[in-house]
């Protein structure tokens, strides 16, 4: 029993963790670019150079994101769980929330944040580095640009069937897959290392939002991180933060789908409306603190027989 490597210490799980993610990123990852630059009919150089005018181009980029997003966060994840723990689905989340209303609050959560991260979004857009780092800024505005390129031709929808092919590939895959990945293994690892949950839960979200790369989109995902964080703590299942960053991801789609120009330009939102969304994540987060029957101690406890009593301890907050 004491081979899983939740008995080990937690800055080692998290060695192992990152060494399973690189090593099966390299192993995929190349399998994925040649097998489907041979597949499309186009070069690896169209793919690396997003030479997204080239006939086979963007199908191709759009099968690597799926493909990745699975090679990259979901099968570490699962593996990980697998070494970790006899109920490697527990481990990683896989229950009901307790209690159920954290199906509703989450999805709520999400949505009423959203004010608050376009208000972050247009401040991050702001953003400009000292005159020392202007070649710096210049190359990651640069990055900003490609990334809204390619998401314009990902997100050029003509019909229904498009619109729900790319609310799999950018709603369900992600949700699914990200979520497994940075809230069912990295925050668990970091919340142990720390702890303290709200300390993971940042740590993981910095992480979460860097990842995905665009510096004038940091902190609304940023946002987001946190919030997915908090909605995986508190209901102590992985499913209402998959839902909810299902439903971030999804309204974006249909926004875009309905009125393209929402990929460069978002709606402008008044100031009271931020304010509102502000005191809505408070509220909603505080609400969650007082229903949840997550602690430290049940989560982290080593002893597969022993059964914790469901209470708070000072580390649950």
């Amino acid at each position: 029993m004491n081979t899983y490597l939740k008995y080990k210490p937690a800055w080692l799980q998290l060695v192992v963790f990152g060494s399973l993610t690189f090593g099966m990123y390299l192993a995929l990852g190349l399998v994925a670019f040649y097998g489907i630059a041979q597949g499309m009919g186009v070069t690896l150089e169209d793919i690396q150079q997003m030479n997204l005018e080239k006939s086979g181009v963007v199908a191709a980029l759009k099968w690597l994101q799926a493909i990745l997003s699975v090679a990259i966060f979901l099968l570490p994840s699962i593996v990980f769980a697998y070494l970790s723990d006899r109920r490697p689905f527990a481990y990683i989340g896989h229950k009901a929330p307790q209690p159920s209303s954290f199906w509703w609050i989450g999805v709520a959560l999400m949505l009423l944040a959203y004010p608050a991260a376009s208000w972050l979004n247009m401040v991050n857009q702001q953003i400009h580095l000292p005159a020392a780092f202007k070649s710096m800024e210049a190359s990651m505005r640069l990055a900003e640009d490609n990334a809204i390129k390619l998401m314009k031709a990902f997100l050029d929808m003509k019909s229904p069937t498009d619109l729900i092919a790319m609310l799999f590939l950018i709603a369900v895959l992600p949700a699914i897959c990200e979520e497994f990945f940075f809230r069912g293994i990295l925050q668990r690892l970091f919340i142990q290392i720390s702890r303290r949950p709200w300390i993971g839960i940042l740590i993981t979200a910095v992480l979460f939002s860097a990842f995905h790369g665009q510096f004038f989109g940091f902190f609304p995902r940023l946002l987001l991180g946190i919030l997915l964080g908090a909605i995986y703590w508190y209901s102590g299942s992985i499913w209402p933060a998959v839902l909810g960053h299902f439903v971030n991801n999804a309204v974006q789609v249909i926004l875009v789908y309905r009125n393209k120009n929402f990929i460069e330009q978002e709606p402008v939102i008044e100031p009271v409306y931020v304010i509102l969304s502000v005191l809505a994540i408070i509220g909603i987060t505080w609400f969650m603190q007082r229903i949840s029957h997550t602690h430290f101690g049940e989560l982290y406890d080593t002893d597969d027989d022993l059964i914790l009593p469901s209470r708070r301890t000072n580390n649950d907050v």
